[in-house]
């Protein structure tokens, strides 16, 4: 069995999975850098029924997974009604092998960036963010630490 020491950059994006998901495809397309898309099965915690969208590159593998309320949240916001008032972000997770990989993904997060109409990591607006202010100060860190 062979154990790669892999590397991650975790990060929110502000937007919706789906736009998350044009952004990211034009912004490899403009780098020229071919991909293959994918889907794995949805992660319970942030959202039980939109699948995780896979961007797999020769030595990335970039996954948008959608984010809306905690479980206990949504539950009981089912019964309420209010469901509708938890609109979906994305939650980034991005693993490379290498520090060649790791620079491909610093272009690849600027083009993303200039292509987006808007900061990507505001999360503020999302009722699951709205009080996560250390939370909401990370995210900016680490998206301001990749854009660098």
């Amino acid at each position: 069995m062979v154990f790669l020491s892999t590397n991650k950059w975790e990060a929110y994006v502000g937007l919706h999975q789906e736009v998350v998901a044009k952004e990211l495809c034009k912004a490899l397309k403009e780098l020229r850098i071919s991909f293959k898309k994918s889907k794995k099965p949805p992660i319970f915690m942030y959202d039980a029924n939109h699948e995780q969208l896979v961007f797999q590159l020769d030595d990335l593998e970039l996954s948008l997974v959608y984010v809306t309320a905690d479980p206990l949240t949504r539950f009981f916001s089912s019964f309420l009604g209010t469901r509708k008032n938890f609109p979906g972000l994305t939650y980034l997770s991005v693993s490379f092998c290498s520090l060649e990989a790791r620079t491909k993904l610093k272009q690849i997060m600027k083009a993303f960036y200039n292509n987006v109409k808007q900061e990507p990591w505001q999360i503020s607006w999302h009722p699951r963010f709205r009080h996560a202010f250390l939370l909401q100060l990370f995210n900016k860190w680490q998206w301001q630490r990749m854009l660098r």
